[in-house]
């Protein structure tokens, strides 16, 4: 199989990964335990959903646009691949900035937010990482393999646990249906799954 033809793969693969995957369904969760401290409430859901799922949805098109980039040859493919990553840590710090200028949707799950806040900003640190050694690397038959070593040794699985995070939040039941009834989130779910 030649180099350039596995770019389809390897860039979904890292599309899922910095996208997150949008959150199953939600699960039936059990009642929450009562606390002595009273639910203060936090940021807009609107808001607070849409500054998280916008600038995914952009993120999730334009890896999308990369499919069959591996045809126009390895400088091409290069040059996408670092435009894309590159894009992915600026997307990440979007996300956490806005989302901590916002604040928690309310303090039961301020944790969590500050845990996602947290896990973005890392994760974009690591794609800027990842895009400045991509971007040193000559654009040949190897370029390929070297990004998914850059990707592997830089992210290990964390866009895996920014998912499981934003997954915790907009699968509680108080703000889940803020979540489901965003057309923003929508738009950036039929991005993230379609084929």
């Amino acid at each position: 199989m030649r180099p350039f033809s596995l770019v389809a793969a390897v860039l979904s693969a890292a599309a899922l990964a910095s996208c997150g995957t949008p959150p199953p369904a939600p699960v039936q969760q059990a009642a929450p335990t009562t606390t002595t401290t009273a639910d203060v409430p936090g940021a807009d859901p609107k808001a607070w959903f849409e500054a998280y799922c916008g600038p995914m949805g952009v993120s999730a098109a334009a890896s999308r646009e990369l499919r069959g980039i591996a045809g126009a040859g390895p400088a091409a493919a290069k040059d996408a691949v670092v435009r894309w990553v590159s894009l992915a840590s600026t997307t990440h710090r979007k996300i956490a900035a806005d989302i901590q200028g916002l604040g928690a949707l309310g303090s039961d799950v301020r944790s969590l937010h500050d845990r996602l806040v947290r896990e973005l900003n890392t994760d974009a640190d690591g794609f800027g990482r990842v895009a400045a050694r991509l971007a040193a690397l000559p654009a040949d038959g190897a370029f390929l393999e070297r990004y998914e070593q850059s990707v592997a040794v830089e992210m290990g699985n964390a866009g895996e646990r920014v998912a499981a995070l934003f997954n915790q939040i907009a699968t509680t039941p108080k703000y889940a249906e803020a979540f489901r009834s965003n057309e923003v989130c929508s738009n950036w779910q039929g991005l993230a799954t379609a084929k």
